[in-house]
């Protein structure tokens, strides 16, 4: 019994502690959506890089105190504040976001725009640096901008003058005492110089403009820049002697910094021959002081006064020599000037302009070179048009022969214009075997000739005519009267009935053609300027001459050459055959003959000959230059003398022993 006491107590009091638990854990029972966790979230985002404005990358400043500008950042939180650095190194640890303005700095921000202007207080040096921006937030995390260059110029800049054609000198735009008061002789050992060259030392990249003021001349203005390394050199053009040239500088570097060089006056003399040491009088007038101001482009522009030079004036001595020394160059000059005087006001300006310009001082050096390469590239091209459906090497190579025809004479075998009596010019002239193989070719020069061609020994061979222009054969048969080869009809030669003797070839114009095609007598045109007939040759050798003593430089002194050359070869051509030959023509009836013959002169005992179409005026014959000793001659042509259909002819054995002959020539119908 007592033992079932304790145990109902124990279970009583378990019950009882279970009902507690179980009241008290339903009390304690709260709902996930009414915690509130409250956390500190670390910043990992840098903020936006600063956006450079200005001064440019590589902007050269006049300014000691410029203004920086840059595009603000944006950061994920808040942005803190800026960084100045200048050549790498913090210039401004701490610029705010706001405007600020203290002993430092002045910083504006522009809200609507979002940009930030940085402008020092205090000046930064001359010189080269470099600058960037770094934006910092709140939590230390920072960007950078791109890293710019500037370059800060407040100083005018250096110019030193230090020689003046052969004269070696010292003058500073930075010290006007350095400014000679009388001018400064030049050329005085060599009387036939001029075209001074100036040279100078300043500041690197910097324009120099330079006024040269010459009495009674127009003025003289040239725009040219210091090179990289500081060096200056100006070549003058031809100047007038026995005068006071004055020089007038103005030097702008890259920051618009001015210097000023005036005043600066020079003389060539004029020598005699024979030379006298000359006696210089100088006289002093009362030095006046001017102001002259400095010249900037800076915002706030400054004016320094300066003493002007005043010039000392100095009398050219009194001519002792006899003889005035004036370099061809320089009377070329002088005429030249003159004619372009003559010239409307604005042309003679523009061309004055054009003349002075390193455009032509640099093309003048070879001007004569281009001239006559483009007038023989151009007459080269021309002449081949005609071939081109028969381009070959061998068509460039007689194509290039026709360039010298001075050189490359021909004039033993003839082609020619039956009906006008004149020479046909560039016609191509076949050469075929018995088997019609074409064995070889050439072209006709300004008179219609062309020498022998590969003729084949053991074979008969023909020749053919090839043109537009032209057609063969004519039509009409050969006269009986006249050996074959005197009027070609597609006869066949060989070793029997050819020894050499000149071949003439008649043709007819192409049917309906009253005269030739424009670009034919352009070609044939070309052709007779390229043999250099004397007007031409003088007038290119005078042309090379000008050149050659104005713009001195060894390609025009080339061309000079060259055209001596083809005048020494031309003249020495003539003298080569030294012997004269007129002809009098007698016609049968009496009357006088002014036409045109077809010539041959045959050597007797040799293959030498010559054939020609000679015009006659009133019977007599233009001069024949040659070098035969007996010689058959052979004439013929349309009978224009004694009836429409029909010939006239001659043929007859000369001794020609004379330097000098006139021969009658008897001319009968056939």
């Amino acid at each position: 019994m007592k033992n079932l006491k304790i145990h109902s107590k124990k279970t009583n009091f378990f019950l009882s502690f279970l009902t507690l638990f179980l009241l008290f854990s339903a009390k304690s029972v709260v709902l996930a959506e009414d915690i509130n966790i409250s956390a500190n979230i670390p910043d990992l985002e840098a903020p936006s890089a600063p956006i450079l404005i200005e001064p440019s990358d590589g902007a050269i400043l006049s300014d000691s105190t410029p203004s920086f500008k840059w595009y603000e950042s944006t950061d994920n939180l808040a942005l803190s504040h800026y960084v100045f650095y200048l050549n790498n190194n913090v210039f401004y640890s701490n610029v705010p976001l706001v405007d600020t303005d203290n002993s430092h700095y002045l910083l504006d921000y522009d809200g609507i725009d979002g940009t930030y202007t940085l402008t020092p207080k205090n000046a930064l040096s001359d010189g080269s640096a470099t600058w960037k921006i770094v934006a910092v937030d709140y939590a230390g995390l920072s960007a950078s901008s791109d890293t710019w260059d500037f370059r800060i110029d407040t100083q005018a800049p250096s110019f030193i003058l230090t020689k003046i054609g052969d004269t070696v000198v010292s003058i500073s735009a930075a010290d006007v005492g350095t400014v000679p008061s009388s001018p400064i002789l030049i050329f005085q050992n060599d009387a036939t110089a001029n075209e001074p060259i100036l040279i100078a030392g300043g500041e690197a990249n910097s324009n120099v403009q330079l006024t040269v003021i010459i009495p009674d001349d127009p003025t003289q203005i040239f725009n040219t820049t210091i090179d990289s390394s500081g060096y200056y050199e100006l070549k003058l053009g031809i100047l007038p002697r026995d005068v006071d040239i004055r020089l007038d500088f103005i030097i702008t570097d890259q920051a618009g910094q001015v210097s000023v060089l005036e005043k600066v006056y020079f003389r060539i003399s004029l020598q005699y021959w024979p030379t006298a040491t000359p006696t210089t009088i100088t006289t002093t007038p009362t030095a006046t002081p001017t102001l002259s101001p400095s010249v900037s482009t800076s915002v706030e522009p400054s004016s320094k006064p300066s003493i002007s030079p005043t010039l000392t004036s100095t009398q050219s001595p009194a001519p002792t020599g006899i003889i005035p020394i004036v370099p061809p160059k320089e009377i070329i000059h002088e005429v030249g000037d003159e004619l372009i005087e003559l010239l409307p006001e604005t042309t003679g300006d523009y061309l004055r302009t054009f003349l002075k310009s390193k455009t032509w001082l640099n093309l003048s050096l070879f001007l004569t070179s281009l001239f006559l390469l483009l007038f023989y590239f151009s007459a080269f091209l021309l002449l081949l048009s005609k071939f081109m459906k028969d381009i070959s090497i061998s068509l460039l190579k007689k194509v290039s022969m026709l360039l010298f025809p001075f050189i490359f004479k021909a004039n033993k075998h003839l082609v020619f214009e039956y009906k006008e009596t004149l020479a046909s010019p560039l016609v191509k002239v076949e050469l075929f075997d018995q088997n019609e193989q074409l064995l070889d070719f050439t072209i006709t020069n300004l008179q219609g000739n062309f020498n022998d061609l590969n003729f084949p020994i053991s074979s008969s061979w023909r020749l053919q005519v090839k043109d537009g222009n032209f057609y063969y054969p004519i039509g009409d048969e050969k006269p009986n009267q006249l050996d074959f080869w005197q009027f070609y009809q597609n006869q066949m030669f060989d070793d029997e009935n050819y020894h050499g003797q000149p071949i003439l070839i008649p043709t007819l114009r192409a049917t309906g053609q009253e005269k030739l095609p424009f670009f034919e007598r352009l070609r044939i045109f070309v052709l007779y300027l390229l043999d250099y007939p004397f007007w031409f040759l003088i007038i290119s050798l005078l042309f090379a001459l000008l050149f050659a003593l104005r713009y001195q430089s060894m390609f025009n002194s080339a061309i000079l050459l060259v055209y001596l050359f083809i005048l020494i070869y031309k003249l020495f051509y003539l003298l080569k055959k030294q012997k004269s030959l007129n002809l009098l023509v007698k016609l049968s009836s009496g009357n006088q003959f002014s036409n045109n013959l077809i010539m041959s002169l045959f050597e007797e005992g040799s293959e030498k000959a010559q054939s020609l179409v000679m015009p006659f005026e009133f019977s007599k014959s233009k001069v024949i230059k040659h070098s035969f000793d007996k010689v058959f001659i052979s004439a013929f042509a349309k009978n224009y003398a004694l009836e429409k259909d029909g010939l006239i002819s001659a043929s007859q054995l000369f001794s020609l022993e004379k330097k000098e002959e006139e021969i009658p020539l008897e001319i009968k119908k056939i």
